[in-house]
């Protein structure tokens, strides 16, 4: 039996989802596109080699279609994880930066609309393989805020065919993605998300966009990537600038905040931030971060009037992953928990909320190293607080200050 056929079964029942899913969407446009998607997939994948029918090209953009028939152990399964091992061994490294989402207005009312988060900042990191027909096959893991200012981690494996636009260095990608994701609205139960995929981009940086059927909505993200695969196997030497396992920083930056789960109409303004922090590195790719990060004054609006104030001060404790983009350059994305604490508030008579509490935490960022000692980095770091708080008309809601900063920090590494 050929690889082809052992997956069949496998496959047969994605592509049956994803045809329930296509089901389901019901513009017409949404539903041309989504459908375009799935036949380039095919068709390019078949194209490439006329020797194989359409079902066997496609199984083969599967992780497993990376291991020959000769090579083959038998086993659809082992084959998938050498495959997979494949890519995160021999790809490239890549930062992705997931940053906006739409939500369209034939399917969400503008109140509705109101309270859906557009502004989808995350971090991620993922290894990108070109392979010998010049396709993309990429292992990814990122997380991000979801529509609703929630913590959304996504993990999976991504398939992309390649056309290069003209004699540019520009190509145009269109495949799919199997993804694995948790949200707090489905009580975190972790469930397969089959999407498609389209974008543009260069062999080094890349913009991605999906149509997930399930919310209705696009989703937006970038994929930086750079060949690091001969640094990350060999060891930093003594007097290499990435050396030292210790990074003492501080600095400042812009928190940005977006007002969500208050009544309505009612707004938050942003404001500057400063920053300081230490970074442990348990081997040259895995730090430890410790940091913390003070806002300026937020003032809250509600019916045009200013009805409070506050600052927040966030205690944050991530693991991060680094990279190296250049000589002189890392990049990295990490994951964690944080204590978020909102105090100096001052708010309107009837009109109070929550102090403090607990969160995840998503950083992204880099780090130039000017010398051996001296590093300048910088990035985001995302938090989800919520806090119980009450107005004089509402007895309780929860507001959603959804604090991102942006910031800039010089350090001090030995």
């Amino acid at each position: 039996m050929t690889k082809s056929n052992k997956s069949a079964l496998f496959f047969c029942r994605i592509f049956s989802a994803l045809h329930s899913i296509e089901k389901v969407v019901k513009n017409k446009i949404i539903r041309t596109i989504f459908g375009a998607g799935l036949i380039a997939i095919a068709s390019s994948a078949s194209a490439e080699d006329s020797g194989r029918s359409v079902w066997e090209a496609i199984v083969d953009t599967l992780p497993a279609g990376m291991v020959s028939e000769e090579n083959s152990s038998g086993s659809y399964l082992s084959d998938t994880w050498v495959g997979m091992k494949t890519i995160i061994s021999e790809g490239s490294s890549g930062l992705l930066l997931p940053a906006y989402t739409i939500h369209p207005g034939y399917a969400y009312k503008t109140e509705k609309r109101h309270n859906e988060n557009g502004y989808t900042w995350g971090g991620g990191i993922s290894r990108n393989f070109i392979d010998s027909r010049g396709n993309r096959r990429i292992m990814y893991a990122m997380a991000f805020s979801d529509s609703h200012n929630n913590f959304e981690p996504f993990m999976g494996y991504g398939w992309l065919s390649r056309w290069r636009l003209g004699s540019t260095p520009f190509y145009a990608e269109a495949g799919y993605t199997i993804g694995l994701t948790a949200r707090g609205d489905y009580k975190w139960i972790p469930f397969p998300a089959p999407l498609p995929l389209l974008g543009v981009g260069t062999d080094n940086f890349s913009i991605y966009g999906t149509y997930v059927p399930f919310s209705d909505i696009f989703f937006f993200f970038a994929n930086m990537t750079f060949d690091d695969r001969k640094s990350r196997h060999m060891p930093d030497t003594p007097k290499s600038l990435f050396s030292n396992k210790v990074l003492i920083y501080a600095g400042g930056g812009w928190q940005k905040t977006t007002l969500k789960g208050t009544p309505k109409p009612s707004s938050i303004s942003s404001d500057g931030a400063y920053s300081a922090g230490l970074r442990y590195f348990v081997t040259p790719d895995w730090a430890l971060d410790f940091s913390v990060n003070r806002s300026g004054t937020h003032s809250i609006h509600a019916n045009g009037s200013k009805v409070g104030s506050y600052k927040l001060t966030s205690y944050s404790l991530a693991v991060q992953y680094h990279f190296r983009a250049a000589e002189r350059v890392k990049l990295y994305a990490g994951v964690g928990a944080g204590y978020f604490r909102s105090d100096q508030q001052d708010f309107k008579e009837g009109w109070g909320a929550k102090k403090d509490i607990f969160t995840p935490v998503i950083q992204a960022g880099g780090t130039v190293a000017v010398t051996r000692n001296l590093h300048v980095t910088g990035g985001m770091d995302l938090g989800f607080p919520r806090y119980k708080a009450h107005s004089p008309t509402d007895d309780s809601f929860s507001m959603r200050p959804s604090p991102v900063t942006f910031k800039l920090a010089l350090g001090l590494a030995f």
